[in-house]
């Protein structure tokens, strides 16, 4: 008798012991699979048990409703994303034709023999159309980058060079400006894969900042860190805290305090969306008030055998 009740109570530890290596067995499958999930949501996968049970299969069921939904929801967003974007690119374009034919006809009254206070409304007028121009230009390129609609011609460029001369042409701005402009420039020559109208974009986007918001000075420099091309601004600026820096690169972040400089927040939005899709990578900080924008692009192994 004893051996039967011995033998009994062994059956039932064995069997509770493989439930619970079961359950165990499938809440590790559940946990990997959903990882792979969450990682490839493009994937159709759903969860899968490895051995059958009762109480995981309604669990598991419960999970693959959740990651149906789910994927519906972000096909449904993602569709709706696509179609604001086609929308504002439209939009934008359709706005540009009378605009600019309208900043045509506002240069064309400039020559008419204006009063003084006519001539000085005309002048405001015009700025006015060209801030909404180059607004509108933005939206334009901001859902074209978005969409994967922006064609780059990517060529061999001397960002060394072209760092130079881009810069040299900002000259009597930033002296008006009483700006002190500094450059720290490799000597040797520095070659990236690159658009020059993107780089020319990025470049005249980070001076027209520096022009509107640095304190005192903008120091620029072109250099080699750890296998990349690097290409730094820096100037000091009084308008900006840490709270704003993981924010400088969303659209139409405009920090309180810059309001009145009638920018847009779309410029450094712009120059991220085309760093990345040459392949590079931007990075911001503030330190003791100093903004540190870093644009970084692969090394050609040209560069390389120069050393």
């Amino acid at each position: 008798m004893v051996w039967v009740l011995l033998v009994v109570i062994i059956c039932i530890t064995a069997f509770y012991m493989v439930r619970f290596y079961c359950l165990k067995a499938n809440l590790k499958k559940a946990e990997k699979d959903l990882k792979e999930i969450r990682e490839n949501p493009e994937e159709n996968r759903i969860l899968l048990l490895s051995y059958p049970n009762k109480e995981a299969e309604a669990f598991i069921r419960t999970m693959n409703e959740y990651i149906r939904f789910s994927k519906i929801e972000r096909i449904g967003y993602k569709n709706r994303e696509r179609q604001l974007r086609a929308q504002i690119e439209n939009i934008s374009h359709d706005l540009r034709t009378p605009l600019t034919a309208i900043i045509g006809y506002l240069e064309l009254l400039e020559g008419e023999g204006l009063s003084a206070e006519d001539k000085s409304n005309l002048e405001r007028a015009g700025k006015k159309a060209k801030t909404l121009q180059s607004l509108i230009g933005n939206f334009y390129d901001m859902s074209r980058l978005e969409m994967d609609d922006y064609h780059l011609c990517m060529e061999r460029l001397n960002i060394a060079r072209f760092t130079e001369e881009t810069s040299l042409l900002y000259y009597q701005l930033f002296e008006k400006r009483g700006l002190l402009v500094d450059f720290a420039i490799e000597e040797t020559p520095l070659f990236i894969m690159a658009d020059s109208a993107a780089m020319e974009r990025i470049f005249n986007n980070m001076l027209q900042n520096a022009l509107r918001y640095a304190e005192s000075f903008l120091h620029i420099s072109v250099c080699r860190a750890e296998g990349k091309i690097c290409l730094i601004f820096e100037n000091d600026t009084s308008v900006l805290n840490e709270k704003d820096i993981p924010h400088l690169f969303e659209r139409f972040y405009v920090q309180e305090n810059s309001r009145t400089q009638q920018s847009s927040g779309l410029g450094l939005t712009i120059n991220k969306l085309l760093t990345e899709a040459m392949g590079g990578n931007v990075d911001v900080k503030l330190i003791q008030n100093v903004l540190r924008i870093s644009y970084s692009f692969e090394e050609m192994e040209e560069n390389k055998s120069l050393l």
